[in-house]
C-alpha cells in the first residue's frame, strides 16, 4: 500500500489513517520501504509475527516499528 505523504486537509489525513494497522503499515514504509531490518543485528533474518511484531532470529528478541519511533 503506497501512502500519499501531502495532505489538503485534516479530513484526508484521518481517512488515510483511519485506523492502528494503517499507521503502523505508514511507519514501516517509511522507515523499512518494504525490508525489514532488526535493529539488534541488521545481518539477521527476520521473520513477521503476530500483531504486527518480528522476530530476529541471531537475537531470538522480537521487535516492532513502533520500538524506533
Amino acid at each position: 500500500m503506497k501512502f500519499k505523504f501531502n495532505f489538503n486537509s485534516v479530513i484526508e489525513l484521518i481517512q488515510t489513517f483511519s485506523n492502528k494497522d494503517k499507521c503502523i503499515k505508514y511507519l514501516e514504509q517509511i522507515l523499512w520501504n518494504d525490508y525489514v531490518v532488526s535493529p539488534f543485528d541488521i545481518t539477521s533474518k527476520i521473520y513477521k509475527c503476530k500483531n504486527n511484531t518480528y522476530y530476529c532470529v541471531n537475537t531470538n528478541k522480537k521487535f516492532n516499528v513502533k520500538n524506533f519511533v
